[in-house]
């Protein structure tokens, strides 16, 4: 494809206090290979001299800075609010401590160019560490079902893509990925829809009502994507699975509080589902297998 036939990606870039990481987020993004980008910048009142150095970008053609004045209180406001100036026809998140090879966009719009059909793409990312040292991949931590299919085929079905998100988050780093605008537009944006509010006290209540909140944000989630889409049969087995599959992953990480909130929990997912125990136990079944199968 000719370099003036290539389609614009816009790039929400936000920013909140990550100052020691900021210039090299920015800059990574400003050096990227694929020739037609939109930046579009949005800092959410930033009290750490982040804005001081976004300042030094105004003036470049293809960077826009919105360095708002208050506070909009989340990540996914700030980022809605960047997206309502994007005019490209894809559409991409960008964190301010994270950064990009030179070469990431073009990668990611290479995959749309053959496959013209898929509403997302994505990469797999490096974790790395304070002083952007790599320890890890975020795709060593996936589904073995998962990392199954992605070494055979990387394209994925919008249904297989259901049922591996039942079980976990498989799109773990949002800067890996683009989306097409018309598709973020056509569900409304990124969800802002507070589903639970949560006041931090003391260690041990703390970390049990978490748990709870977490669980009850999750089921509800997943519950009203059933309704919502009519998802019957084997689908729809796979997504209660799925949450008595994250459920029980809670347990994993952090056993004390679980049991603390087991009690509680057992109440409220009744409300969803009458047979919460049960999927309970398929969850922590799947878990065993995945860790036999590794």
């Amino acid at each position: 494809m000719k370099v003036e036939n290539l389609p614009l990606v816009s790039i929400v870039f936000t920013s909140y206090n990550h100052r020691e990481y900021l210039k090299q987020a920015l800059d990574s993004l400003v050096k990227q290979t694929y020739p037609n980008l939109e930046i579009i910048v949005v800092d959410d009142n930033s009290t750490d001299g982040s804005q001081e150095i976004l300042e030094t970008f105004r003036g470049q053609t293809n960077i826009s800075l919105y360095l708002l004045e208050k506070n909009t209180g989340s990540y996914v406001k700030a980022s809605n609010y960047g997206a309502s100036f994007a005019t490209g026809a894809y559409l991409m998140f960008a964190q301010c401590d994270d950064f990009a090879q030179p070469n990431q966009v073009w990668r990611i719009m290479d995959a749309f160019f053959q496959h013209p059909d898929v509403g997302v793409v994505y990469s797999k990312s490096n974790m790395v560490n304070e002083t952007g040292n790599i320890y890890a991949t975020d795709f060593a931590g996936r589904e073995k079902a998962f990392k199954i299919k992605c070494a055979n085929d990387t394209v994925i079905t919008g249904s297989k893509m259901r049922k591996f998100l039942s079980f976990a988050c498989v799109i773990p780093n949002l800067s890996a990925a683009v989306i097409k605008k018309n598709l973020f537009d056509e569900v409304g944006g990124l969800s802002t829809e507070p589903l639970n509010n949560f006041r931090q006290h003391g260690a041990t209540i703390r970390g049990s009502i978490k748990i709870a909140k977490q669980i009850e944000e999750i089921y509800t989630i997943f519950y009203k994507h059933i309704a919502k889409y009519g998802v019957i049969g084997e689908d729809k087995k796979q997504f209660k699975l799925g949450a008595g599959a994250i459920w029980f992953w809670y347990f994993l990480e952090n056993k004390g509080p679980w049991l603390s909130s087991f009690p509680n929990l057992l109440k409220k997912t009744f409300t969803f589902e009458k047979l919460n125990i049960y999927y309970l136990g398929l969850g922590f079944l799947k878990h065993l297998k995945e860790h036999f199968n590794k």
